[in-house]
């Protein structure tokens, strides 16, 4: 037996020291004590101003640093999330791991047989939906509600196709409080009721921050709904670098965590132990082409940054992989999606959303899901470690072997050699005759097989049909004849 022996599960990474951390911390205290946040919700105003910040500008709105430790202390370290039928799916507490999850909603879809760029459709989510269920290295879905359908009722559309076509947990960001108490309807219609949705929450939502340090009117109400319903929250900011954040990264950081921990505090002044996951999204902006870039390294670097910071809360950390700048599947796709899987699992990224997301944020693009999926995968591979015992060192079969002979007939090889990492797409032939296909042919091949064949588990039948009633009633609502639209 071996005595005080360090494993290793997987590999070792680190971005800031504990006294960097503490200065960003630090720093995000002086953000909030001295400078403030402008908060645009009465609700939240009276909350602080009840526990002893200082609100006499609503403009700058100073939170003293006893609230930010007091918030943190009744934060929830831990929860799950769970998938539709009630059954444990993630858990988020810091140490377990990265999750991925896609998206199947956005303005534009990056079609798979013409490869052209085009209108999303109720039809394409429902379609993404089932793919991502279909991938086994996705955890989970997250959708934005951007589809041909009007904006009123176009985000609880959009999210009832993920309900409908994935038993996986879903996510959501969106535009109005109508829509996302609909969205609440859905889950707790599939769920059972509210208490039981409450119990097993298979839903996690998101909410902006006004970069930068502006607390808006919707995203305020929309957290304290979520607070007040148990439903995980992820309060995400999107900062970019010399636009709406400090060029500088730290400062740049400090702006985001003390967005974040704001909002911590008001949710947890209204409802002591509610789920809150840190996020950020730190990008920076091109100045060539003023876009913020989520293809660029400084993103992912950043988000790893974050990460560490997160973890110093205890809190999970959500962040962002598989959503790029490319506006088709070729090398720089491949690039892109590779740096940020690794880096996001490397500092051990919680959850992560937005996989299947091309042209900066416009588009989805199934093939790219199909993609991020090899490449998370692949970097499971690369975080499995290395276990040293006896059967993995075998000095004995090295002996036995000799200089000069070969393991390819040994009983050990058989059993180990089905560890190996298998590709599914990318191409390893030795010979390039006819009828080889390289990984674009490969990647298509198979993104367009999982649409055309795969079915999800599907939600009971008396279910679907009051889903489809509440569904109507809100094209009713909306004076719309309750129809998708298929075309341009």
């Amino acid at each position: 037996m071996r005595s005080n022996y360090v494993h290793f599960s997987t590999p070792q990474f680190r971005l800031l020291s504990d006294k960097q951390i503490e200065e960003l911390h630090y720093a995000a205290l002086q953000v909030l004590e001295r400078i403030g946040v402008t908060i645009e919700c009465e609700e939240a105003i009276d909350l602080l101003a009840k526990a002893g910040a200082d609100v006499s500008n609503p403009k700058r709105v100073k939170i003293p640093p006893y609230l930010v430790e007091q918030a943190l202390r009744t934060v929830p370290k831990t929860f799950t999330l769970y998938t539709r039928e009630g059954e444990p799916a993630i858990v988020l507490n810091g140490v377990s791991g990265s999750h991925f999850g896609g998206m199947p909603a956005c303005t534009g879809f990056l079609d798979p047989y013409t490869r052209q760029q085009r209108k999303c459709y109720v039809k394409d989510i429902a379609d993404t939906a089932r793919l991502i269920d279909a991938l086994p290295n996705f955890e989970w879905l997250f959708a934005a509600g951007n589809l041909a359908l009007p904006g009123p009722i176009c985000p609880q559309v959009s999210f009832l196709q993920l309900v409908l076509n994935s038993s996986k947990p879903v996510g959501c960001s969106v535009d109005n409080m109508p829509s996302l108490r609909e969205m609440l309807k859905v889950c707790s219609m599939v769920a059972g009721g509210e208490d039981q949705l409450r119990a097993k929450p298979f839903m996690v939502a998101m909410s902006h921050p006004a970069t930068p340090l502006v607390l808006g009117k919707f995203a305020m109400e929309k957290s304290l709904l979520l607070a007040e319903k148990g439903i995980p929250n992820a309060p995400y900011s999107w900062l970019a670098a010399g636009a709406t954040a400090p060029a500088a990264f730290p400062g740049m950081l400090a702006v985001g965590i003390a967005e974040c921990l704001s909002q911590l505090v008001v949710l947890q002044l209204k409802r002591p132990g509610a789920p809150i996951i840190f996020g950020c999204l730190p990008t920076i902006m091109d100045m060539k082409t003023t876009i913020s870039s989520l293809g660029a390294p400084e993103t992912s670097f950043l988000a790893a940054a974050l990460t560490e910071v997160s973890h110093y809360y205890k809190l999970p950390m959500m962040g962002m992989a598989g959503s790029i700048d490319a506006s088709v599947i070729g090398i720089q796709a491949g690039v892109e999606v590779a740096h940020q899987v690794l880096m996001s699992a490397l500092s051990g990224t919680d959850i992560i959303h937005d996989a299947g997301i091309v042209y900066h944020h416009r588009a989805v693009s199934p093939e790219l899901l199909a993609l991020t999926d090899e490449v998370i995968s692949m970097v499971n591979a690369m975080m499995g470690g290395l276990e040293i015992n006896s059967e993995t060192l075998p000095l004995d079969l090295i002996d036995r072997v000799g200089p000069g002979g070969d393991y390819l007939s040994q009983g050990h090889t058989l059993k180990h050699f089905r560890k190996f990492w298998v590709p599914t797409i990318f191409d390893r032939s030795m010979l390039k005759g006819e009828g080889v296909k390289d990984c674009e042919e490969l990647l298509n091949e198979k993104t367009r097989k999982i649409l055309e064949t795969y079915k999800p588990k599907p939600l009971p039948e008396d279910l679907v049909k009051e889903l489809k009633r509440l569904e109507r009633s809100w094209f009713d609502e909306a004076g719309l004849e309750y129809v998708y639209p298929t075309s341009e």
